[in-house]
């Protein structure tokens, strides 16, 4: 992830609606002093972070950390796995390709390579359908309210729901999942 570019990106984006850093800070339930060190480039995000930003500003999350993206010309996309489309949490302990390569449309597709024990926690809110699909490993998915699944190598889950939701990897390796989310309409 380009901490520059997504410090840029979050900057233009408040200057662009006229808000306050407070604003934000209470909008989305980040602090204000982790909001200017972002806008700064002086810190790293977390996934559940870096959605619910996406989220206010109404733009997808490779909005973000790419800048803004043309729509493609094409009605089909390759996806593909690559350095250009990867995004490291560092603090918690996954890497995720976005395959949507921040194309506007309703599905958004990704990749995720899980550290033993790492999870990510999405906190948005917006009702949305997701689908997961272990590659590699085992995870559990968690939905507030209500009791985990698990899934491994070759099973999958779905969801639907705007209540915050856990993946966790509960394999003692590595893991890889798939996942795709759909926005209730393109943005």
């Amino acid at each position: 992830m380009d901490r520059d570019q997504l410090a840029e990106t979050l900057r233009d984006l408040r200057a662009d609606r006229g808000v306050s850093l407070a604003h934000v800070a209470e909008a989305t339930e980040i602090s204000r002093s982790f909001l200017s060190l972002l806008e700064q480039g002086r810190s790293d995000v977390t996934i559940s972070r870096l959605v619910r930003l996406a989220e206010f500003y109404d733009v997808e999350m490779s909005d973000l950390l790419a800048g803004s993206r043309s729509e493609p010309t094409r009605n089909i996309r390759l996806l593909r796995a690559s350095a250009e489309n990867l995004v490291r949490f560092e603090e918690e302990g996954v890497e995720m390709y976005d395959l949507s390569a921040g194309v506007r449309w309703a599905m958004v597709t990704a990749v995720s390579v899980f550290e033993p024990a790492a999870s990510v926690l999405i906190s948005d809110l917006q009702e949305r359908e997701a689908m997961f699909f272990a590659l590699s490993g085992r995870f559990e998915i968690s939905l507030e309210g209500e009791s985990p699944i698990e899934i491994g190598k070759g099973e999958g889950a779905s969801l639907r729901s705007a209540r915050a939701y856990r993946v966790r990897n509960v394999g003692r390796r590595e893991a890889r999942l798939l996942s795709v989310g759909m926005h209730p309409q393109p943005h």
